[in-house]
């Protein structure tokens, strides 16, 4: 499985014209130069979504020369940022690579549409979170000091990962919003964005971060999780209705350890056995169908003729429901939750080599 990323460069020393004419006199297209709102910052440049194939990483090798001819350089306030695609890509890379690029220097947009597959479930969103976050204190390691605690990349809580409803909106709301490490709120755009590593205009630097991030990705997707049927657990809310209304005492009574039934909703709020079950529909119209219980008065011994308001609705506080989805597979034959699983040797080796140079210089 293959996925398209998109980076972005931020640095300062040269300002946004002065890049946009090197970058022209290089002949490099594609690539668009924003004023970033960052202090210290002068620039940000934005390449077109690329995928993992030879021909990406000499346009971003020709992207870095550039910058250096034009000037720039990075300082601790700079980041380079990595979006990975929230889809598997349908295109083989080199020529998305090609076509995105042409398209990006014809329109300034981003070439997505019938590239892509379906997107990623959320089960794998959370695990990727997870995985980073579970050894944060080893990325940070791979990193200067300064994007550490970085207010524009702070880390996740494993806790509310953990606990996040399994929806992308879930998901989004356990984070810190845009300034996270792992960033969600460009979903929408396509894309989940890892924002940690530090500025660079070095084709190395930038090539292997975005392979490591790309191995996160897809080791979690490839290896990992696999389609089939999960279990959702769900909650009804303490009180969807305003608590002292009729429908909100209504509510309050079915959603008791054995429900109530017709007749003691009828004593408690003075509606008629219509309006009780008007309520019923519409209380599972706000909780959903699953939720509400009934209990035919049949069910609880009484006959016929003993009336018909002796029927007991129910709300669950929780309870469970069957979904088609990806899901973890079984521990026997899921990958390894490592960050370094799945890295290419010589990649592993390089990261090594970085966390001894990082650590010496403490």
């Amino acid at each position: 499985m293959t996925h398209a990323f998109g980076i972005e460069l931020e640095t300062c020393g040269a300002s946004i014209r002065a890049v946009e004419e090197q970058l022209h006199r290089d002949g490099i297209l594609g690539a668009q130069v924003k004023p970033d709102g960052t202090p210290g910052v002068d620039a940000e440049i934005v390449l077109p979504p690329l995928a993992d194939c030879s021909v990406a990483w000499q346009y971003v090798a020709s992207v870095c020369r550039s910058l250096e001819r034009a000037g720039c350089s990075v300082s601790d306030k700079c980041g380079l940022h990595v979006h990975i695609s929230n889809a598997p890509l349908t295109t083989a890379p080199s020529a998305y690579t090609g076509d995105s690029i042409a398209h990006s220097a014809r329109s300034g947009g981003f070439l997505t549409g019938d590239h892509f597959g379906d997107p990623l479930d959320a089960v794998a969103v959370k695990d990727i979170m997870q995985r980073y976050t579970a050894q944060q204190d080893v990325i940070d390691s791979m990193l200067p000091a300064s994007r550490r605690n970085n207010r524009y990349c702070m880390p996740l809580s494993a806790r509310q990962i953990d606990a996040a409803p399994l929806t992308i909106a879930g998901l989004q709301a356990a984070t810190r919003g845009k300034f996270s490490t792992v960033n969600l709120q460009t979903w929408t755009r396509g894309t989940i964005e890892f924002r940690q590593h530090s500025g660079t205009i070095e084709a190395a630097k930038v090539h292997r971060w975005a392979q490591f991030v790309l191995n996160l990705v897809t080791w979690t997707t490839s290896e990992r999780v696999e389609g089939g049927t999960r279990t959702i657990e769900e909650q009804t809310p303490e009180q969807p209705f305003r608590r002292n209304s009729r429908v909100g005492i209504q509510y309050t009574m079915m959603r008791s350890e054995n429900g109530a039934t017709t007749r003691d909703i009828m004593l408690a709020t003075g509606c008629s056995e219509q309006r009780v079950r008007a309520a019923v529909s519409e209380i599972r119209a706000r909780v959903g169908d699953a939720a509400v219980i009934t209990h035919t008065q049949q069910a609880q011994g009484a006959r016929y003729g003993d009336g018909t308001d002796l029927t007991r609705y129910q709300v669950q506080t929780t309870w469970t429901r069957e979904e088609n989805g990806a899901t973890l597979r079984p521990e026997n034959r899921r990958g390894g939750e490592s960050i370094w699983s799945g890295l290419p040797d010589e990649l592993f080796e390089a990261w090594q080599t970085r966390i001894e140079q990082i650590a010496r210089r403490r």
